[in-house]
């Protein structure tokens, strides 16, 4: 099964060099590597791949064996002075290392299946989600795009939790709270406030054999509210902008911070971005920094809020 957002099919890199500048080590695997080194070899250019691609002294647990060297200026080895990547033109896409072939893509392994979200740090990906239609979560057994790397960015699985715990229940709750975030009876800022509340809610449900039938109760009461709400007033006005912000919030919880960091601190992240995100001066360039520091520091962002 793979479970995306709907946008996510509809990405493609506009060759914009944006990822290509950015400060990170792109790192590559063993496979990666001699891949490449034959490449070079092939052509003579033994001497420029030593330079282009670094080992590393110890390979990761995450089958980093090599990085990509920078040029003069930060950009990567192969970007050229067109946005182009040098080894997509010289050996196509599925040359390139895992990294490159998967982001802004951010593959998940979870119970359910392959859950697949995007990075907000790249430019053509906020584009997309800067639109007033609110994300749509897409369930199919047919893969959106060329099958990912097989490297995931994270294990969900909530079984392995103790049962009658929330963590156990957690793909109902993250369904819940994301058809809270997107509730637009309530202006933003209240339905984060909402969200608060129903996760205190949860975590005061005694946790015993009556849990799951309670979570349930929870959640119906809450859908019963909010219907309830949307009948009896017009929602707030829309501005641009606010489908973006909401989007990129919507597409943040579906990376599941709530299982990675718990309650309180993903209510705090959350906080603290949107409080960032609405008051900056660029928006969409505001979005797409915090992205980047989260999936770069993300323990350094949790400190900071």
């Amino acid at each position: 099964m793979y479970i995306y957002p709907e946008i996510y099919k509809d990405f493609s890199c506009r060759m914009c060099g944006t990822c290509c500048r950015n400060p990170w080590q792109v790192t590559m695997d063993r496979d990666s590597y001699l891949r490449n080194e034959a490449l070079f070899a092939d052509s003579g250019r033994q001497a420029e791949f030593a330079q282009a691609i670094i080992r590393l002294s110890e390979s990761s647990g995450f089958g980093e064996y090599a990085y990509i060297a920078k040029q003069t200026g930060g950009s990567c080895w192969f970007l050229d002075q067109s946005n182009l990547c040098l080894l997509h033109k010289t050996a196509g896409h599925s040359h390139l290392d895992a990294v490159c072939r998967t982001f802004p893509r951010y593959p998940m392994s979870t119970a359910r299946g392959i859950e697949l979200a995007l990075s907000f740090c790249c430019p053509a990906v906020v584009a997309l989600a800067d639109r007033e239609q609110p994300l749509t979560i897409i369930r199919t057994e047919q893969s959106p795009a060329e099958r990912v790397a097989e490297h995931y960015a994270v294990y969900v699985y909530p079984a392995q939790q103790q049962v009658n715990t929330p963590l156990y229940h957690y793909f109902e709750m993250e369904t819940h709270f994301i058809d809270l975030m997107q509730c637009r009876a309530m202006a933003f800022n209240d339905r984060l406030d909402f969200l608060a509340a129903t996760t205190q809610a949860v975590a005061a449900l005694p946790q015993d054999q009556t849990f799951s039938h309670r979570l349930t109760a929870l959640f119906s009461k809450n859908y019963d509210w909010l219907d309830e709400l949307a009948a009896a007033c017009p929602p707030p006005a829309f501005l641009d902008g606010d489908g973006l912000v909401e989007n990129f919030l919507v597409n943040f919880v579906f990376k599941k911070p709530f299982y990675l960091y718990g309650f309180d601190k993903t209510l705090q992240l959350l906080n603290y971005l949107y409080r960032q995100v609405v008051n900056a001066n660029d928006v969409a360039d505001a979005i797409r920094q915090f992205e980047f520091q989260y999936g770069h520091e993300p323990q350094a962002l949790l400190r900071n809020t």
